[in-house]
């Protein structure tokens, strides 16, 4: 049946940082919409998830989208 490629091989996961990366999936056990954006980085923030905060506040598209696809570290 030749080569067609996994849906899930044609999306890509979101890179983010190693330390973000650590505290997003803490703070994303308990969000359940990419919409909870703000959520989000309230826990992030009540945490003392800073590199995690920090990165919320200038990425919501990219973290509305790995929401959806799933982050993985890029460095």
């Amino acid at each position: 049946m030749g080569n067609i490629p996994h849906t899930t091989d044609m999306i890509e996961k979101v890179q983010v940082p190693r330390k973000v990366y650590q505290e997003l999936v803490m703070i994303n056990r308990e969000i359940h919409y990419p919409n909870d954006y703000p959520l989000a980085i309230k826990k992030a923030e009540n945490n003392g998830f800073i590199h995690a905060a920090e990165w919320l506040k200038n990425n919501e598209e990219l973290y509305k989208r790995g929401f959806a696809r799933g982050f993985e570290p890029g460095d």
